[in-house]
């Protein structure tokens, strides 16, 4: 399946169809609090979005959502946090792919790894890389 005109991973294409008759809630808990680094993360994937239309949806909110507001997304702006990105305002490379029990929004990140796209989660003030992949991904949850 592509979306954007990116392959999503074959992991993920599984995955989704096993929770597709669900309308993609799987309600997942983290094993430990660690994401595939050994760094602390609390959360859960509460919904995944199982067909294109959802995926186009969700993927073109995101621009919406994440502006550069004078605070969000300046140089020098992003946050200290574990696994902190610089906050990001071109979201061509990324598809979101599900979300967490609070909201926020778990992403593929297509930018410099067309292959192999990591996943990034947004973590109540910042984005963050949690996986190198999504079969790591797939590997903190029970």
């Amino acid at each position: 399946m592509q979306i954007n005109g990116m392959d999503l991973p074959v992991e993920y294409i599984a995955f989704a169809a096993r929770y597709r008759n669900a309308a993609g809630f799987c309600n997942l808990r983290l094993k430990e609090e660690l994401d595939s680094f050994g760094r602390t993360l609390q959360t859960e994937l509460a919904h995944i979005y199982t067909d294109a239309v959802e995926l186009t949806a969700q993927t073109a909110k995101l621009g919406a959502y994440f502006v550069g507001d004078g605070c969000y997304g300046e140089p020098g702006s992003g946050s200290a946090g574990p696994g902190a990105m610089p906050d990001i305002v071109d979201f061509t490379e990324i598809i979101c792919f599900g979300m967490a029990g609070d909201g926020s929004q778990f992403c593929l990140d297509f930018r410099g790894a067309r292959g192999m796209p990591s996943v990034i989660l947004w973590d109540d003030d910042y984005w963050r890389k949690i996986s190198n992949s999504f079969e790591d991904f797939l590997l903190l949850f029970s």
